[in-house]
């Protein structure tokens, strides 16, 4: 049974909207009051500038936040609704006693009264080619799945990524390494189209037909005759008379009755018509402009395959980052940069507006630099972070830093610094609000 996206955000809280019961939803202790969470409008809180604790400022246009990300997400509706090209999450994976955004509730109760009210008020910030993608481990990835098909609908969920984290362990309970962790992708609306870079496909230029760049394709299709009777037939080249008779468990793409059409339009090359092109059967002529009107803006590109490439890091790789910036290991299970940089990829949106309302370390604005100085993008990004107490007897708080959010901002500022001396062109700086009570 399919189910739309719940449209949580339409009424206010107490609406008959609100307390009809669903035909069919996942169902915890608290959801009622998770739902009523999310309707609930901002009084008296206000996103408010620290001058002098961003980068540069007076030029820059991302944005870094501290303070609770619910407030955050609704405070940012004024500027930034139906705005954000990508929102990535790595929220508490609810698996320790550290977990923040507790209730009277049992331990899956508490994640999802956590969780609903903020992916509903951040559905509300995307734009309609938009995506959300979470990473999230097995504790919790079935119920992360059940609450975005209410809210964004199930027809809406993209894929779900398997990300390895981990070289296998031994000592594990069950003696099962869980080594991957899941990224689900959720899409705003049928609009978004996910692509990386493809090869590059050959495209020739030549006398006949000048201006107009041309490659070739396989003439013959993967259907047999039976399948595809009118195209089980013997092509003939009109300038020699020479045979090709169909395979009868590979036909033709065309028929017999379309073979003038097409050979008159130039669409079909013989063996013999260009010196350069090593063929011994028939093939299709596909030319460069309706490649690139057909594409768009991913010409060039191919879909995405949930088989993350070998360049996406691990674990390891994201704490070797870190601790190259600061010479510590200042926080735990960092993302590699090299995840963050391949979702950015798949979105294929160089001026995309990025939006990470659980930023931690702050490696998705780390990535959001490097990817603006590989291909001279436009990327923006919003940074929402809690500031958390860092443990007493973390090497971080040893290095001075209090909170989660001034690790995060140091490393946006060490990065950038990297960043910057190579590519002066790249905006590596950031503004730095803090969600406030509002002056009476």
């Amino acid at each position: 049974m399919k189910q739309g996206k719940t449209e949580i955000l339409e009424g206010e809280p107490g609406d008959k909207k609100t307390e009809e019961p669903e035909v069919y939803e996942l169902n915890w202790p608290g959801k009622r009051q998770a739902k009523e969470e999310a309707l609930e409008k901002i009084v008296g809180k206000t996103l408010k500038v620290v001058p002098g604790e961003g980068k540069d400022e007076d030029t820059t246009q991302n944005l870094y936040i501290e303070g609770d990300n619910l407030e955050a997400l609704k405070l940012l509706r004024k500027d930034y609704e139906s705005a954000i090209k990508l929102i990535y999450i790595d929220p508490p994976y609810n698996t320790g006693s550290d977990f923040l955004y507790k209730d009277s509730f049992g331990m899956h109760a508490n994640w999802l009264n956590m969780i609903y009210p903020r992916l509903a008020a951040a559905r509300e910030l995307l734009r309609e080619d938009g995506a959300i993608f979470i990473s999230i481990d097995d504790n919790e990835v079935t119920n992360l799945i059940k609450v975005c098909d209410e809210i964004f609908g199930e027809e809406y969920h993209v894929a779900s990524f398997p990300w390895r984290k981990r070289t296998a362990k031994s000592d594990v309970p069950f003696g099962v390494s869980q080594d991957y962790e899941q990224v689900i992708c959720y899409a705003k609306s049928s609009q978004f189209r996910a692509s990386i870079e493809g090869k590059k496909r050959k495209y020739y230029t030549t006398e006949d037909y000048p201006g107009r760049p041309w490659r070739i394709h396989d003439l013959t299709k993967q259907t047999t005759a039976g399948e595809r009777p009118n195209s089980y037939f013997t092509i003939v080249n009109p300038k020699n008379g020479k045979e090709y008779p169909a395979n009868p468990n590979a036909t033709w793409r065309i028929t017999a009755e379309t073979f003038d059409t097409y050979y008159r339009a130039g669409r079909i090359v013989f063996p013999g018509d260009y010196d350069f092109l090593k063929i011994s059967r028939p093939v299709l002529r596909y030319w460069e402009e309706d490649d690139r009107k057909k594409a768009g803006e991913n010409f060039g590109r191919i879909s995405v395959s949930t088989h993350l490439p070998g360049e996406v890091g691990m674990s390891k790789d994201g704490t070797k980052e870190i601790t190259a910036l600061f010479g510590a290991k200042v926080f735990h299970f960092p993302k590699p940069v090299s995840l963050m940089k391949y979702i950015l990829s798949m979105i294929n949106c160089r001026d995309a507006i990025v939006l990470d309302f659980f930023s931690g370390s702050a490696s998705m604005a780390h990535a959001v630099m490097e990817k603006n100085a590989e291909d001279s993008g436009s990327r923006r990004f919003i940074m929402v972070q809690l500031p958390e107490k860092c443990d007493e007897k973390s090497e971080a708080y040893k290095m001075g830093y209090e909170t989660i959010c001034e690790v995060g901002k140091e490393r946006i500022r060490r990065a950038g610094e990297q960043i910057g001396k190579k590519w002066p062109e790249v905006d590596v700086g950031f503004v730095v609000k803090k969600v406030e009570k509002e002056k009476e």
